[in-house]
């Protein structure tokens, strides 16, 4: 026999009447590997969560799903503040997350400060510094050398410093 919640009526009222006055807002989903993908909710159809899966349901009908577990996030915020002025989102991608041997750090093309890069223990220990010399947005660096685990890589340009968790396989 089903069972239904008291109050699952009261949230759908509630999420509806939320989702009207958001008419002029987007969705973002972002997986935790790939693109973000935005929806405007004025073309969305409907929302669902049904075994461990987000179903967004467009308009047109056509629905697109992703795994509860594999996302990132999935937010109303708009994270982009303007061509210049980027907050919440990262500034520089590391891969492949778990590494083996070589670890590429992808930063921001508009870093153009002069970066330096660190490998951390969980603990705080730096395990290895580098300032790179060459003006690149891929850097490599070799962690073959360490233990497999959770590690931090920390990466400054002197105005912002940005701390990304990564695995050593």
């Amino acid at each position: 026999m089903k069972q239904k919640l008291p109050f699952a009526g009261a949230v759908i009222v509630l999420l509806a009447l939320g989702l009207t006055t958001l008419q002029s807002q987007s969705l973002y989903v972002k997986p935790l590997s790939g693109t973000q993908t935005a929806y405007t909710l004025t073309n969305l159809k409907k929302l669902t969560f049904t075994s461990g899966n987000l179903v967004v349901t467009k308009m047109s009908g056509n629905p697109d799903s992703y795994v509860l577990s594999a996302l990132r996030y999935v937010n109303f915020k708009d994270y982009s503040v303007g061509l210049n002025n980027v907050t919440n989102m990262p500034l520089s991608i590391l891969y492949p997350n778990p590494v083996a041997n070589e670890l590429n750090i992808k930063i921001a093309s508009d870093r153009h400060s002069r970066i330096s890069i660190e490998i951390l223990s969980l603990e705080g220990k730096i395990l290895f510094s580098k300032v790179p010399d060459e003006n690149s947005t891929v850097y490599q660096v070799n962690v073959s050398g360490i233990n497999k685990g959770l590690y931090l890589c920390r990466i400054n340009d002197g105005s912002t410093i940005e701390t990304i968790k990564f695995i050593k396989q």
